[in-house]
């Protein structure tokens, strides 16, 4: 009982958008959980029940949150409907049968789950993924590597509750160079070493600006893509989703993620064009023509850049699709 997809990121690409609207589909099913961090984190774990209660590892700490929260609703008459996978979840020992039971209400459904995280697994990781369940399609969507870095940025400032005037400019660097956001943002090599197992046809690539352009038909290339009823039709979520505390960003750190990704992006360019184009364009203009202003508006699909791209390119044209039919206007 494997899932039949995973959503694999990027982090800050629109993957909250993506769950909230396939769980809409009626012949889609998916845990209320969106992130289940099994082959990131869970599959790893070491260590009974007391251990995830004094640990202090990255894994325990979510896992610790997430009972709170849950388990906070406990009056609630809604809590005891899913109470049965509530109790799987939170306190059956992790392995990869534990991992299928969690898909086992979705049955005569289609069913997947998205952890951004999985983005970045190594690739003895994606071999045991494709080991249990060689047939899943994969659904990776990318954003302006401008972009989202700060949006990461911006929602680490919402969590910790300050305010950008109270970080100094250093912090704010030394957070783009870690590790971390770079793989995050690294869509190459995620393409790569899920590609490396995974044939073309089995994976979507999905661009976050089609959310804001063309939800509609990107959700229906997205059900032709997953293998149900396209012509489904109720209430697209279209309004944005974590959209952050910024309007604007920083000129200097936009210039700065330009110079830092401008050959990735040359890369991307050649592969995609499109959106990719986008990005490419944005970056070469932040490089060799800073704008004066301090700030420039965010996302950069509403800033000047957009409007100037524009005029060379069909902006309408959904560029979503199967990485195996990229390329085409279908």
């Amino acid at each position: 009982m494997y899932p039949d997809f995973l959503g694999i990121g990027a982090q800050k690409a629109g993957t909250t958008w993506l769950h909230r609207n396939l769980q809409e589909h009626p012949q889609i099913w998916m845990p209320r959980e969106k992130e289940l961090h099994y082959f990131d984190e869970k599959m790893k774990l070491e260590g009974g029940l007391l251990t995830r209660l004094r640990s202090d590892r990255p894994a325990d700490r979510r896992w610790r949150r997430q009972c709170a929260s849950r388990f906070r609703h406990l009056p609630e008459k809604e809590f005891w409907k899913d109470l049965t996978w509530d109790l799987r979840y939170f306190f059956v020992p992790p392995n990869d049968k534990w991992y299928a039971s969690l898909f086992e209400p979705g049955r005569g459904k289609i069913t997947g789950e998205t952890t951004p995280d999985y983005s970045i697994l190594d690739t003895d990781t994606i071999k045991h993924v494709h080991n249990i369940m060689p047939q899943a399609r994969i659904i990776f969507f990318m954003r302006n590597p401008i972009e989202r870095p700060w949006s990461a940025a911006d929602m680490g400032l919402r969590i910790s509750g300050r305010s950008l005037e109270e970080v100094p400019d250093r912090k704010v660097y030394r957070q783009f160079n870690r590790r971390r956001v770079k793989l995050m943002t690294n869509y190459t090599r995620t393409l790569e070493n899920w590609g490396a197992f995974y044939p073309e046809e089995q994976i979507f690539v999905g661009f976050l600006e089609d959310i804001h352009v063309a939800p509609v038909r990107l959700l229906r290339k997205l059900y032709r893509f997953l293998g149900v009823d396209p012509s489904v039709k109720y209430r697209v979520m279209t309004r944005k989703i974590h959209s952050g505390q910024q309007d604007t960003m920083p000129t200097r750190f936009a210039v700065y993620l330009a110079h830092t990704y401008l050959e990735d992006l040359k890369e991307l360019h050649e592969r995609f064009g499109g959106y990719a184009s986008f990005w490419l364009y944005c970056a070469e203009k932040l490089v060799n023509d800073p704008p004066e202003e301090e700030q420039i508006p965010y996302p950069l699909w509403e800033s000047q850049l957009w409007d100037e791209w524009e005029g060379s390119e069909d902006k309408t044209m959904v560029r979503s699709g199967p990485l195996s039919s990229l390329g085409t206007t279908s």
